[in-house]
């Protein structure tokens, strides 16, 4: 009854009847009570009708008000077909909506914070280091050779933070989708040579040694600065743990799958780090002082982007075997 529209709805019932029960009582005491009592019971009937539905109505506010503290369990088949029913799986769909939302946005403010902790773990060494050499370079007995090498110490420190910022740059924009990749064909050839200018000078300072064994005819379509970078951090990676040792780049090919295997014949990696490998700012046993953990993470993603798949195998004191594959689209 506290709703206005079935107290006016009763109102108009009497309001209407009341003319049937002047004209029954007139004609007998009997027809009378006849009247009042089928009245009754059709008003009665239809109240409890009303009490049903407005049950279910009181029961899909109740949970509305759960979802709107965070209580997002619904049963989905709570009632049979009508309006109602179509009330009931509509709610049901914006409850999972909404919970699909929050724990998306629980998962990115997870990331955000993962990610801050990240960039000031890595930028707060190389800072320190450095303040503290600038601290020494302003003592007036400073000897000069010294100074010169504390500078040399500082612009690699400087060249390494702003790689670093620039890596998460661009991993940021691959995980928030905003890089649009551009595909066009592209000769393998060309993608290793433009990977091999990122990876020389790690190649050099290691005496690494590369071979490709791959068809003039190897073409891929994909986007090649993204792609080359993505090979270029393997490259490195590879050049890294394989000193005075050599890659070999083999390509092949079949009816479902373009693959780029990427070998080299290193230390290897530790059968627990390879679960792990591709995890943003992950150091593994053999990581050398200077790693970051960025780059194998940031070419896994610019590969899943582009519907391309990077896996690992490697047995340590033999090396370690990264396969890329490229599904080829069939028509």
């Amino acid at each position: 009854m506290r709703n206005r529209e079935i107290k006016i709805f009763i109102l108009g019932c009497i309001g209407l009847c009341l003319p049937f029960f002047l004209i029954a009582a007139a004609a007998s005491r009997e027809m009378l009570i006849v009247c009042v009592s089928l009245a009754a019971v059709l008003i009665s009937a239809f109240c409890l009708f009303t009490a049903w539905r407005y049950r279910r109505l009181r029961q899909l506010n109740d949970q509305m008000r759960r979802v709107r503290e965070g209580l997002y369990q619904m049963n989905p088949q709570d009632y049979e077909e009508g309006e109602l029913s179509i009330l009931h799986s509509e709610i049901y769909k914006v409850t999972v909506q909404l919970r699909e939302s929050a724990e998306q946005l629980q998962a990115q403010q997870q990331f955000l914070s993962d990610s801050l902790s990240d960039i000031s773990h890595q930028l707060k060494t190389p800072l320190t280091s450095m303040m503290m050499m600038v601290d020494l370079m302003q003592q007036p007995d400073m000897d000069p050779v010294r100074q010169q090498e504390f500078l040399r110490l500082i612009a690699a420190q400087l060249t390494r933070m702003r790689w670093l910022i620039q890596s998460l740059l661009k991993m940021a924009k691959l995980q928030a989708g905003a890089v649009q990749f551009l595909p066009n064909s592209v000769t393998i050839r060309a993608l290793i040579n433009k990977a091999l200018s990122q990876a020389e000078a790690e190649m050099l300072r290691n005496n690494v040694e590369w071979v490709l064994e791959c068809p003039e005819s190897f073409v891929l379509t994909v986007d090649e600065n993204w792609t080359a970078e993505a090979l270029g951090n393997i490259l490195r990676n590879c050049a890294e743990h394989a000193p005075n040792g050599q890659i070999r780049i083999l390509c092949t090919r079949t009816a479902l799958v373009d693959q780029i295997v990427i070998e080299d014949n290193g230390e290897g990696i530790d059968p627990q780090d390879l679960p792990h490998l591709f995890e943003r700012f992950y150091r593994g046993k053999n990581a050398k002082p200077d790693s970051v953990g960025i780059g194998l993470a940031m070419s896994q993603q610019i590969l899943a982007a582009q519907d391309g798949t990077l896996s690992v195998e490697s047995t340590p004191g033999r090396g370690s075997r990264f396969l890329i594959r490229f599904v080829r689209q069939v028509i």
